[in-house]
């Protein structure tokens, strides 16, 4: 899922951001390259950085990620007798923080590396605007106003394929593919200008959150086009800066 690489990229970056610090990253594990340990270790390196990096810290030069701004994002959808294009503007995402590593598990061969992660969020945020050029049927709409998502119980599973490689007398990591499979409990959807009445915007809200799962069902595969380089892009891009001598034991 994006919030859950999006969150790894940007712990990958907190600690490339100070290097030469040894207090704040003084108590973070060094993991042993045997797989029975690796995984645990890893889950330990997770859920002791994402809560200590949420607020940043502007001496290490770590940006604050609680909450998440994406300033804008667009995707093609098609389904059905719908299909348009939907673009999200200024978004906030809260909720990162809370996210915890429940499962991880690292398979080593040679230099290619497997790995599975399992996280859980209570709760996860999104606020911002949105515009959408949209055809149901013979319907013509172009929506445009506020959104405020809601999703609730948030479990991704992710599995991805990277390597190892040295750059600089270092050990760097990079991922080849990545895979994520987001399952939430409850969705809550508000949101205005869909329609220019408010009372048909309140009808189809209450349409959209009654039939919710059927809406993820469709939304998550349609995008995940879209939303799956994304993770890649910024998961390489920050573990480009990471070397992994540091995590790992000699």
């Amino acid at each position: 899922m994006y919030c859950t690489i999006g969150l790894l990229s940007l712990l990958a970056l907190g600690c490339s951001a100070a290097p030469t610090d040894k207090n704040y990253f003084a108590d973070l594990p060094k993991c042993s390259t045997e797989e029975d340990q690796l995984g645990e270790c890893v889950k330990q390196l997770f859920n002791t950085l994402t809560p200590r990096l949420k607020d940043g810290n502007p001496e290490l030069r770590i940006e604050p990620y609680e909450p998440l701004h994406l300033n804008r994002t667009s995707f093609q959808y098609s389904s059905g007798t719908v299909n348009g294009r939907i673009t999200v503007r200024n978004a906030k995402i809260y909720g990162f923080s809370s996210n915890r590593a429940k499962e991880v598990s690292v398979k080593l061969n040679g230099d290619k590396v497997k790995l599975r992660l399992v996280t859980q969020m209570p709760k996860l945020n999104i606020v911002g605007s949105y515009k959408a050029d949209m055809q149901v049927n013979q319907l013509q709409l172009k929506p445009k106003g506020e959104f405020n998502v809601t999703l609730l119980d948030v479990e991704a599973i992710t599995v991805t394929d990277g390597e190892v490689y040295e750059k600089d007398g270092h050990r760097f990591f990079r991922l080849k593919n990545i895979d994520s499979k987001p399952k939430i409990k409850d969705l809550v959807i508000k949101a205005n200008g869909i329609f220019a009445d408010p009372e048909l915007d309140k009808i189809a809200l209450n349409v959209a959150n009654q039939y919710w799962r059927d809406i993820y069902g469709i939304m998550l595969p349609e995008t995940r086009q879209f939303w799956q380089p994304l993770m890649l892009r910024m998961f390489n891009e920050a573990f480009e800066l990471v070397p992994i001598d540091q995590f790992l034991k000699e």
